[in-house]
C-alpha cells in the first residue's frame, strides 16, 4: 500500500479555511455553555442570604449576621438604598468574546469584574475609602456599639452606633462575593467544545 503526503502546504491551507465552518458552531456553543454558568453565577448572587437580608433592609430583623438587628441597619444604609444593585449589574455584565478561531484553535476572552472593581464599586455609606462588599468578608467594626432601635438619627430607620458598647460579640465574617467569584471562575476554565 502506498503512502501519500499531502503537502504541508496544502495542509496549512485547509486549516486556515476550517475556521470559518467552526467559528459559527463554536461560537454558539460556548455562547450558550457560557450563558449557563453566568445565570448560575447570578442564581448564587441572588440567593446568598447576604444578598437576601440586604434586599430586605431593615425588615431582614433579626440578622443571621448580627445577632440583633438587620445587616442593612448596622451597615448604615440609608433607607432608600439597593446596595446589592450595583453588584448585581456588574455580575450581569460579565461576557465572553471571541478573539479569533484559527484553525482547530478557538480563542476566547471572558470579561467579568474583578473582587477588587466590586470592592471599589461599593463603599461604606459613612466611610467612601472602605468597601462594605469587603468589609462582610474580612468584618465590620461596632457591632458592640450598634442599637437595634428606630431612630429618626438613623440612616436606615434601623439602628443607630451608640457611643459606649451595649453588647458583646462581634460581626461574623463570611466568605460571599469571593466564593462566588472563584465558582463563577472554576466553571469558566472548564469551557470546552
Amino acid at each position: 500500500m502506498n503512502k501519500v503526503m499531502v503537502p504541508r502546504d496544502a495542509v496549512s491551507a485547509v486549516l486556515k479555511q476550517t475556521g470559518k465552518y467552526i467559528k459559527p458552531t463554536a461560537e454558539s456553543r460556548l455562547t450558550k455553555e457560557f450563558n449557563i454558568i453566568k445565570q448560575q453565577m447570578m442564581s448564587e448572587f441572588n440567593n446568598h442570604p447576604i444578598t437576601k437580608e440586604l434586599d430586605e433592609k431593615t425588615s431582614a430583623d433579626p440578622s443571621a449576621f448580627v445577632g440583633d438587628g438587620s445587616l442593612f441597619g448596622f451597615i448604615g444604609f440609608s433607607a432608600g438604598d439597593e446596595p446589592t444593585l450595583i453588584v448585581r449589574e456588574m455580575l450581569n455584565s460579565s461576557q465572553i468574546k471571541f478573539v479569533r478561531i484559527k484553525g482547530e484553535l478557538v480563542d476566547f476572552r471572558v470579561i467579568y469584574p474583578t473582587k477588587e472593581e466590586l470592592f471599589q464599586a461599593t463603599p461604606l455609606p459613612w466611610a467612601a475609602g472602605r468597601s462594605w462588599l469587603r468589609g462582610i468578608e474580612v468584618g465590620l467594626s461596632g457591632l458592640g456599639k450598634y442599637l437595634n432601635i428606630e431612630s429618626g438619627a438613623s440612616r436606615s430607620g434601623g439602628g443607630i452606633q451608640a457611643n459606649n458598647n451595649v453588647r458583646s460579640g462581634r460581626f461574623r465574617n463570611t466568605k460571599y462575593i469571593s466564593q462566588i467569584l472563584n465558582n463563577f471562575i472554576k466553571k469558566v476554565e472548564n469551557l470546552s467544545l
